[in-house]
């Protein structure tokens, strides 16, 4: 119940970030058996949000152990549908860990679910494919063919107009999955090297190296300019406190664009309904009642009347760590 909620959610905020999608190839997507779901991992936490919304299957996410240290953070995201994966650097019983993370993963499989892993294990705000880091996908793969779990790979390529600008245009290919039991050696023997090479080979000839290239087919709509002014003017001061914040919060790492998200997507609603209440105490009922209604209206034409920004280069040097 929790999970279709919250992708009706986040589905329903991409609205407001998100102005052209450019999707390709889904019906070759395999949805009835259970798989290991791959990608190119250009933009941090992001990436999991494109996958999963346009995914018809409930998905679990393999995400950074050292996310879970804490006990709150380790409630929440597992609530949210993450399972934690640990680098040795992360912590000294990372192998243990791992191997209950592979065993929950394996259970789940075993039930036809889908679980998401980035084979390149780290964002790096790239385009080009990233050397894999083979050791958690393989063991996942040999422990599904271990317990005759009918394990597909399922590939997908992202790609985006910019990790910085907002609104962006995203892209979202799927390919035909690769068939874990093609590749049995004999009795509970995988050979995963050969499945990492033609994975890796079918995301590189899908991946172009380069920022989106736009669709010429997008026209502003004349009819959204006047409340697209509105909601510049009512909401661009929102917008760029909460853009300054995060950019020195993010400084130097690849997180910006999925932070940013993340809190416009649940700040924003908090802040609209908290406004709309006080509003209607001050006037009246109706009065809060059409700027509950009238205030998001307006952010989405603002949003989806300006013109997308495509970025001009491909940032280096940008770590996985938050500042302090």
């Amino acid at each position: 119940m929790l999970y279709p909620l919250l992708k009706s959610f986040v589905k329903f905020g991409l609205n407001w970030y998100v102005t052209e999608w450019q999707i390709k190839n889904l019906e070759f997507v395999d949805q009835k058996n259970p798989a290991l779901i791959v990608s190119n991992h250009p933009n941090s936490f992001f990436d999991a949000l494109v996958i999963a919304v346009h995914s018809p299957a409930e998905i679990l996410f393999l995400a950074r152990g050292d996310a879970f240290k804490k006990p709150i953070a380790n409630w929440a995201l597992r609530t949210f549908f993450m399972l934690p994966i640990y680098k040795r650097n992360d912590d000294e019983q990372a192998d243990i860990m791992n191997a209950f993370t592979m065993d929950e993963c394996v259970k789940e499989l075993s039930k036809g679910n889908k679980i998401l892993i980035f084979p390149e294990g780290v964002s790096r705000n790239q385009l080009t494919l990233q050397p894999f880091m083979f050791k958690g996908m393989t063991m996942l793969i040999e422990r599904a063919i271990q317990r005759d779990i009918p394990l597909q790979i399922q590939p997908y390529a992202l790609g985006y107009s910019s990790f910085d600008e907002v609104p962006k245009a995203v892209s979202i290919e799927g390919m035909s999955p690769i068939d874990s039991t093609n590749y049995l050696s004999g009795p509970n023997q995988v050979e995963t090297e050969r499945i990492m090479m033609d994975l890796r080979e079918k995301l590189e000839f899908n991946l172009t190296g380069e920022f989106l290239t736009l669709s010429q087919t997008r026209q502003q709509k004349v009819w959204m300019k006047i409340p697209a002014q509105i909601g510049y003017y009512t909401h661009n001061w929102f917008y760029q406190l909460v853009k300054k914040q995060i950019k020195k919060k993010t400084e130097g790492s690849i997180f910006y664009d999925s932070l940013l998200f993340g809190v416009l997507l649940f700040g924003y609603p908090i802040l609209i309904f908290l406004l709309s209440i006080i509003l209607g105490n001050i006037f009246n009922f109706t009065t809060g009642f059409l700027f509950f209604i009238l205030m998001p209206v307006f952010s989405y034409c603002w949003v989806n009347y300006s013109p997308i920004k495509k970025q001009e280069y491909v940032p280096e040097g940008r770590g996985n760590a938050l500042r302090k």
